[in-house]
This record gives C-alpha cells, structure tokens and sequence, in this order.
C-alpha cells in the first residue's frame, strides 16, 4: 500500500479509465459524423436494431441529446473579410492550429487558414441591440415599453418580452395586448391565466350562473342619491358622531373592464350611521381598513330556441373588515361576499344594464357589511337588502 492510499493496481484502474473516456469521446465524435452524414431514422433503427452494443448505444442517445441542443444556425454573424477580397459571413466554431472552421448563415461549415482572414468586423446580436434599447426607457412609460415587447418578440428574445409585458400590467392592469401576450383571458370581471385552475373554476362558475328567476332590470331606472343634480331632494345622511371612528375604505370597483368613475360606494356605507364614518384612503397606518372589490359584468345571452331574448348581467362583491391590533398588523374581523344576477332585454344598452347592475350591488354591499357584529357594538343600524 502506498503512503498515498493506492495500491498497486490503482495505475491501471487509473489507465483503465483514462481509457474508457477516450473511447466514449472518440465513439461519440464518430457517431455525430455520423448522424451528420446520415438521417436520424437510420440512426435510431441502427440502436434498437441491436447494430450496436449496450454501451455504444448509450454514447448514441447521448451524442443525439447533445446533437439537437446545439443551435444549427448562428443567432447573429461576424463578417469575415478575406484576402482574396471575398467575405464570409457566420461564426467561429473550431479553431485547430492556423486553421479556422467558420458556421455559415446556411449552415455549412467552412474551413479556411487564420491568413486568409484580412479583418473581421464583430455584429452586435440582439440581445446587445435589446440591452441598448431598455436602458433607454423610462419605468412608467406604458408605450415604450410596449413597443420593446413586440420587439423582443419579433427578434425572438421571448424572456425580455415577457418582462416587458408584465411591466406593461403592472402600470395598466387591462391592457389587453400586454394581457392577450401572456396567455390572460377575460372571465367574469377579471384577468385569468388560461387554462388555469383559477380559470377552469371561474369558467365553471359563470357557467353555473341561474338563467332562470333572475330579476328584470326596470325600464325606467332611479337615478342614484349620489348623483342627483338637486341636492336637496337627496335623502340626508345620520349625523354624524363627534367621535366617529374612521374607517379607511380600499375598494377596486370595475363596470366591466373599465374603473367606476363616480362611486357611490361611500355613500350607501354612511348611510348605517353610528359612530363610524367611512372613507377613501389607503390602508398604510389607518386603524380599521374595509376592503371592496366589486366587479359588474356580463355573464351571458338567454336564448330561447335559439332566439335571444335576454342579456344576464352580474355584479358581485369580496368584502374584508380589518382592524388593527397592539402589535401594529392589520387583522380580519369580518369577510363577505356578495353576489347580485339581473337580466334585460337584448335591445338594452349595456352600459345602463351595467350601471343598474352597480347600484343595487352598493345597496347589498352596505347592508351586508352593517349585520357586522363589529359595526353594531358601534351603533350603526342595519340596513335593509335591495329590492328586487
């Protein structure tokens, strides 16, 4: 035994496997000339034929796996001028010796001496161009990133394209290119990946939908106390306490794909009195929070041997009471869920549909969230469900 731990036979186990390497590469450089020079059908009939044995066609299915991870075409190209004032254009991919093996854009390999070459002029690839081009953009410009993304995508950069798709939602969430680019599909009031469980489940849902017993929406519509132009003849809100307890309200509110614009969220909530008020604001700091998120939408046609005969519309609501604890987190009180179908006539608009929609789904929100047994031990009142 040696001071080293190896005995005697350890130099030709050693060599052995020296051995055994220099095979597998040589073997493996024959077989992708091989595969080179002859089709792959030839190749796999030969291995499951039994043509080669056990060990060769390992070698065989490593040197295919390897063979079909190697791009066969450059993604960008060098110019190679040469002295006899020809040019090559392509990629270095072997240099032996005073020999160079250059990658054509076509794809043959040309083999030629290092003094043929009298200069070579280095491309950029589009990565380098893509580089060049994000520096330059500003984060909240929507456009200029858009227009980035089909860039990437036209030059085939698939993973930056995609950055800048989701740098596009993240500034405008309905941005339906940005959306439609990364496999989002509109279902019920928002955004789902296709194909998702998410989606598959919401797709279920709207699908489960009653059609039937849904309330009409009336031809003529009340104007809401909110928007009322004579504001004297709006119903008066409870006096308020001198010592409300503010409570911020952080509601996301769509009529289908488009923000509500004129929110009459903070009304129907006052409308409980007692000693809490609401308000808009964010949640940072804020002592008790309401999250609303409220979605209006069409759900589907109603149709009766194939004629249309109503539109059934939808508006539904997640509700989130939290309040905030000793340790400064924000806790869940109460959580709800509202949800309100209506139908109408094929012939009615769907933004008046929709907007009829919104109010009566107000009116369940408010009344659902004042059976809270938190906002009782605050004197609010309870408020009375919407007609139907």
């Amino acid at each position: 035994m040696s001071p080293f731990g190896i005995g005697r036979l350890a130099p030709l186990r050693a060599l052995g496997f020296l051995n055994g390497w220099i095979g597998f590469f040589i073997g493996l450089t024959n077989i992708l000339t091989n595969i080179l020079t002859n089709s792959f059908s030839k190749c796999f009939s030969s291995c499951n034929s039994g043509g080669f044995p056990k060990n060769m066609r390992i070698i065989y299915s490593f040197a295919l796996i390897l063979l079909v991870t190697i791009p066969t075409l450059p993604v960008s190209a060098d110019i190679f001028l040469l002295t006899n004032g020809k040019s090559l254009e392509g990629n270095i991919v072997r240099e032996i010796g005073d020999l160079v093996s250059i990658r054509t854009l076509d794809g043959k390999i040309v083999t030629i001496d290092k003094n043929e070459i009298k200069k070579v002029t280095t491309s950029s690839t589009p990565l380098d161009e893509y580089n060049e081009r994000s520096a330059k953009i500003k984060v909240d410009d929507v456009q200029a990133h858009v227009s980035l993304a089909l860039w990437c995508t036209d030059k085939r950069l698939q993973t930056q394209a995609s950055i800048h798709w989701k740098r596009v939602i993240a500034l405008s969430p309905d941005h339906l290119a940005a959306r439609k680019a990364l496999g989002y599909i509109w279902i019920g009031g928002d955004w789902y990946l296709a194909g998702s469980a998410e989606a598959v489940a919401r797709k279920k849902e709207m699908d489960n939908t009653p059609a039937e017993s849904v309330p009409a929406i009336p031809e003529k519509l009340p104007l809401p106390d909110w928007e009322k132009l004579d504001r004297e003849n709006t119903p008066d809100l409870p006096p308020g306490s001198p010592n409300a307890q503010m409570i911020v309200v952080v509601a996301d509110e769509k009529l289908g794909r488009k923000k509500v614009e004129s929110s009459g969220l903070k009304y129907q909530l006052n409308r409980m009195g007692g000693k809490v008020r609401f308000s808009p604001g964010k949640q940072e700091g804020a002592a008790s929070v309401l999250k609303v998120k409220l979605r209006c939408y069409f759900v589907r046609q109603q149709d009766f041997y194939g004629a249309p005969i109503a539109n059934i519309y939808q508006g539904e609501a997640q509700l989130e009471l939290l309040e905030r604890n000793a340790e400064g987190k924000l806790v869940r009180v109460h959580t709800g869920k509202v949800k309100m179908p209506f139908s109408a006539g094929v012939g009615r608009s769907q933004e008046t549909a929709l907007n009829y929609t919104y109010y009566k789904t107000l009116e369940a929100v408010a009344s659902r969230v004042s059976r809270w047994s938190w906002l009782k031990k605050r004197g609010t009142k309870v408020l009375a469900e919407p007609e139907k």
